[in-house]
């Protein structure tokens, strides 16, 4: 392949958790990028985004904005998109104002050669702390994550401000990997759909973070009924940060949609 057919391609790239890289010739879009923490099935070093022209949150909590003061740190001129919480929650943890943009619902955003559009997402119903949930926390590895993640969870609230991103592909780039042609991509923040809201339907790549539920499987058939994706790439089902979280269990999921689901394996390429 020659060099001036390969900078014509996009790569969307799974960094663990929420992460999500969409990299064109234009720049590199990070979605969410968290750095996981020890104990992880999948270990990110904060390297992995040197480099970021961009950076989109889908909302504010940690393990969606955590990381985003040290990478801005090592990326000085890389600019953050975020809602009003994750826009002010970032500012208290240091982040330049040069650095943040805030956005808001209904706002598209031309990034990288890519235009991106903010539509109103909702975030999962998180399980409760049962006794028997608390239980198996405190039986399980990585116990000493637990003071970290409790005093990012105190000052990262979500305020109901999840962001579901519709975005628009740059029509004259060559797009392979996958059958037909990749125009359009659903990333969702969270694994929800609000009441009321009219959602694109049928886009070519639906990122889907299966996580965040009791149990996933149903309220992912929800959203892939009502969307209709060409393809879904699976995300946020990795072990993250333990103890809180565990592997999550495709096989439902693959079962019922293994013709348009993709999992992803971290560090594959995927050329869209």
């Amino acid at each position: 392949m020659g060099m001036e057919e390969s900078e014509r391609r996009t790569v969307l790239i799974w960094h663990g958790t929420a992460s999500v890289e969409l990299r064109g010739p234009g720049g590199r879009i990070v979605f969410d990028p968290f750095v996981t923490l020890p104990g992880a099935d999948i270990r990110v070093p904060i390297e992995e985004y040197d480099g970021s022209t961009d950076i989109v949150v889908t909302h504010g909590h940690f393990d969606h904005i955590a990381s985003i003061p040290e990478i801005v740190r090592r990326n000085p001129d890389v600019e953050v998109h975020c809602t009003r919480t994750p826009f002010y929650t970032l500012r208290r943890k240091g982040v330049p104002i040069k650095n943040l943009d805030m956005i808001v619902i209904g706002e598209t955003m031309e990034l990288a050669g890519f235009r991106i559009k903010a539509i109103q997402g909702r975030h999962a119903v998180l399980p409760k702390a049962t006794p028997k949930r608390i239980g198996m926390i405190l039986n399980a590895g990585s116990l000493g994550n637990l003071p970290w993640i409790a005093s990012q969870a105190a000052v990262s609230k979500e305020n109901g401000e999840t962001v579901f991103y519709q975005i628009e592909c740059p029509p004259e780039q060559d797009f392979d990997g996958m059958p037909g042609r990749v125009r359009t991509i659903s990333l969702m923040g969270s694994l929800n759909l609000a009441e009321g809201v009219d959602y694109p339907t049928g886009s070519d790549v639906l990122v889907l973070p299966y996580n965040g539920w009791e149990d996933n499987f149903p309220p992912a058939v929800r959203v892939v009924e009502r969307l209709r994706p060409k393809h879904v790439l699976l995300d946020h089902y990795d072990c993250a940060f333990p103890p809180l979280t565990t592997p999550v269990d495709l096989e439902p999921f693959l079962e019922r949609y293994s013709a348009i689901a993709e999992p992803l394996i971290y560090g594959e390429k995927v050329r869209i």
